[in-house]
């Protein structure tokens, strides 16, 4: 009895070796796979008069669940860091550098230079063109990085509706391995690969999004955002969201993008993590504060410039002068202070008929029209899209104004001129559709670059114009290195700063905040390979053990076998001398 009681324990010790060999093999043969676990087997001994011994055991893989819970939350947020550095870096790469030729403060310098020239010699028609077409690149460059700013902002959008889809799948899986895990009870066939493959999937749910979790009495994950909204309980709870297909620089947040739904409830403002919340925070934040220093820029280049260039005049005269200031009516209220001087003028800037205007007792459009029509030659109207639009017969003579002390009281105290835009070089309500006005890409010669003589004595048949002033002109020029004012936008404050200098802040800032984010990304990434290392190192395969721990089994199934021979042998011995 006690050598059949040997021998049984023998072969349980062998079967035991033998599924320890096949694990081992299994280990090495599986030790490039994701997430895979080192697994072994955790036996069952019983006691015996002659030892310890194996008669059972589970296959477990070798887990930490603290370490998986640490390289959970560390590619969270290693993710969020490399997606807002990877868009911040190309977006810097577009903007190209403050040396560049073709950026926005080598065209405000152009812009200087062609100024300068253009002051010295106004008469000359090719220096007005000069200026037109650098002011005109100025204007695109402007649009253009409006749209590599929305384009970002697009590309963004993009990425979070595929976050959205990538997250609903996972938790289709994850919930799909529960259910397997669950159904197999406390069986080890196959347990601890499906245990290895939730956390994987675990895992894949952390790059998209910020979550919690944790584990149930019977083995169940159960999956929440960071902020405790339900996302993986008995059921999947998916995310919901409709993308939206055109961005421009208006198009913001709650109003103009689809809320992101889980259970009916807007979550988007609580998702700061993985990629979903670095995209959002692209889409809604970062890049919108691009976008409001941009048009900050380009508001202070158009009203300033604008400014200027309205207390002006050009030689020739226009013969068909329209403002910029739409949709007026002749009952628009108007009050204002001050006076005017409108002249009809010849080519040369010779006065052909004038007047000084007193705005003072103006109260409507009406008003403004009826005073200028009362200058012969002169026809003031309102216009299809309700601009003010003066005109004179012969065309070969122009309209020429000098706005003198008005101020506009019913808007903002603008001139006359700036008012109604009479002599804008820019027009358009942001950086996104800043562009030069059309009279002047059609006639650069009219662009403004004397003023109309303020003298008091001036006469029918005087020089109203000089043909060598270029007072305006120079005046715009020392503006683009004068101190203004800018108002607080995107991660800028208020401040006075030139706008060249202001435009080098702007792409300066672009790469520091490029540089700041790739720092960030490298730092966020060493945290994480240090606990996937440290996890890898606790849990993964060392193929030089588990080849070594091989041979350590193969010479105890040997030894098992040589005991089994013995014991054959004896009962042989037995049988033989019991004949």
């Amino acid at each position: 009895m006690a050598l059949t009681s040997a021998l049984n324990m023998t072969l349980n010790g062998m079967m035991t070796t033998e599924l320890k060999t096949t694990l081992s093999s299994q280990n090495i043969a599986n030790a490039d796979k994701e997430g895979y676990t080192r697994k072994s087997l955790n036996s069952r001994y019983i006691t015996t008069n002659i030892g310890s011994v194996p008669v059972s055991g589970v296959i477990v893989g070798a887990r930490d669940s603290f370490l998986v819970s640490a390289v959970t939350k560390d590619i969270t947020q290693y993710s969020y860091n490399v997606a807002i550095s990877d868009s911040l870096d190309y977006y810097n790469t577009q903007l190209g550098s403050t040396e560049g030729s073709y950026t926005l403060s080598s065209y405000i310098d152009d812009m200087y230079a062609s100024l300068k020239f253009l002051a010295t010699s106004p008469e000359t028609a090719a220096n007005k063109s000069e200026v037109v077409n650098v002011a005109a690149n100025l204007a695109n460059s402007l649009r253009d990085l409006s749209s590599d700013i929305q384009g970002q902002r697009m590309i963004a959008e993009g990425q979070i509706n595929s976050s959205i889809n990538n997250v609903n799948s996972i938790l289709d899986r994850i919930h799909s391995l529960n259910g397997k895990i669950s159904s197999m009870g406390g069986s080890d066939a196959g347990l601890a690969d499906y245990q290895d493959q939730r956390d994987v999937e675990l895992q894949n749910l952390a790059k998209e999004m910020d979550i919690q979790y944790f584990y149930t009495s019977d083995n169940m994950l159960q999956v929440y955002t960071r902020a405790g909204s339900s996302l993986l309980l008995s059921e999947p709870h998916y995310l919901s969201y409709s993308t939206t297909n055109v961005i421009h620089s208006t198009t913001l947040y709650p109003a103009d993008f689809s809320p992101i739904l889980l259970d009916g409830t807007d979550i988007t403002t609580q998702l700061s993590g993985g990629k979903l919340g670095a995209n959002i925070n692209l889409r809604d934040n970062i890049f919108v504060g691009e976008q409001q220093k941009l048009d900050e820029l380009a508001r202070v280049l158009k009203t300033e410039v604008n400014t200027i260039l309205n207390t002006g005049a050009s030689i020739p005269g226009r013969s068909l002068m329209e403002g910029s200031l739409q949709a007026l009516t002749p009952a628009t209220g108007f009050t204002a202070t001050g006076s005017i001087r409108a002249a009809v003028v010849d080519q040369n800037g010779v006065v052909v008929n004038f007047a000084d205007i007193n705005l003072a007792a103006m109260t409507t459009i009406n008003d403004v029209t009826t005073a200028l029509s009362a200058i012969p030659g002169l026809t003031a109207t309102l216009n299809a899209d309700g601009e003010l639009s003066l005109s004179v017969v012969p065309t070969t003579n122009g309209i020429v104004i000098n706005p003198l002390n008005s101020s506009v009281t019913s808007s903002t105290g603008e001139s006359f001129s700036q008012y109604f835009g009479l002599n804008d070089l820019f027009y358009g309500p942001n950086a996104e559709t800043i562009k030069v006005s059309d009279y002047l890409i059609s006639r650069p010669d009219y662009l403004s670059t004397g003023t109309l003589d303020p003298i008091a004595t001036l006469a029918i048949g005087d020089q109203g114009v000089a043909r060598g002033d270029g007072s305006v002109a120079d005046a715009v020029a020392n503006l683009l290195t004068s101190t203004l004012s800018f108002s607080a936008a995107g991660n800028f404050a208020a401040q006075s700063n030139s706008l060249l200098a202001y435009s080098q802040a702007f792409m300066s800032d672009a790469a520091t905040q490029a540089s700041i984010a790739q720092g960030e990304a490298d730092t966020s990434y060493l945290v994480y390979s240090t606990s996937y290392n440290l996890m890898t190192s606790v849990s993964g395969v060392n193929v030089d053990e588990e080849t070594a721990k091989m041979l350590l089994l193969q010479n105890q199934y040997e030894a098992s076998a040589q005991v089994i021979a013995t014991i054959q042998e004896m009962l042989d011995a037995l049988i033989n001398a019991m004949r």
